[in-house]
């Protein structure tokens, strides 16, 4: 027991100097098996000190995601591939929904040509985007302006998003869990990801692999309720099956796969 107390504090000294560990390092540092070291993230996540992902960990944030701004610099080249894929199921003509993730505004930048097509967002940041946006309506949602997010949110925002249909939902997520689906931190931000999934002939999720394992507080959507999700160079295992045991369509996008680890 000693000595278990003693590895899980060096993990939790390790991550508060880099933010993050792998398995595989985590296993040569300590000179155990990678087994123990997925069981030793296992009992730390128990105690609520970290977040495991695929492949090792970080360190958790309990009450709310990351301010607009450092979500932004995390994964930004796998974010932009995400956006990029995603901007190829924009056709001309359709009206879409397009939420507050950074992966979510990175399909802007891939729209460029389109024609006709309607983009609605409660993301400050989309509006703000000095792109050649020609081809494209933009719309912004009202409610509370949240500053740390770039968005809105709200009653009013809500009521405003019921007035609309969509030929496609593009939404972001802050966690998935292979037991409990799509998860965020904020019941707002999770509400107005239902509605605009309510509200759309089709959803597509955005997701880059610091999503993966992460458990939110709140539950947003099931596996079965969106259509497909759109992720980076590898999707872990057990994702994988729970994805197609729910009949999501699973796009993966070029780039260096994460480290692959055994397991859990």
């Amino acid at each position: 027991m000693r000595f278990l107390e003693h590895r899980l504090d060096v993990i939790l000294r390790r991550l508060e100097q880099d933010r993050r560990v792998s398995v595989p390092h985590l296993s040569g540092l300590l000179k155990v098996s990678q087994e123990s070291i997925r069981r030793d993230l296992k009992e730390l996540e128990a105690r609520g000190h970290v977040r495991r992902v695929y492949g090792g960990a970080v360190l958790e944030r309990k009450t709310s995601d990351q301010p607009f701004a450092e979500r932004m610099k995390v994964n930004g080249r796998e974010k932009m591939r995400i956006g990029e894929e995603a901007a190829r199921f924009v056709r001309d003509g359709m009206k879409v929904f397009l939420d507050t993730g950074t992966t979510a505004l990175s399909v802007l930048r891939h729209l460029s040509g389109r024609k006709d097509v309607t983009i609605v967002s409660n993301s400050v940041a989309v509006a703000t985007q000095t792109l050649d946006l020609s081809g494209l309506t933009i719309r912004i949602l009202g409610g509370c302006l949240r500053p740390e997010y770039q968005a809105v949110y709200g009653h009013e925002t809500a009521e405003a998003l019921k007035e609309h249909y969509f030929d496609l939902s593009i939404i972001g997520i802050t966690a998935i869990h292979p037991e409990r689906g799509f998860m965020d931190f904020g019941e707002e931000e999770a509400l107005l990801r239902r509605l605009a999934c309510k509200q759309s002939g089709s959803t597509i999720v955005l997701a880059d692999s610091s999503k993966f394992g992460r458990l939110g507080s709140v539950h947003t959507l099931g596996f079965d309720q969106v259509d497909r999700i759109i992720a980076g160079p590898a999707v872990p295992a057990e994702f994988a099956s729970a994805f197609r045991a729910a009949n999501l369509e699973v796009t993966t996008t070029p780039g260096r796969a994460p480290q692959k680890a055994a397991g859990r």
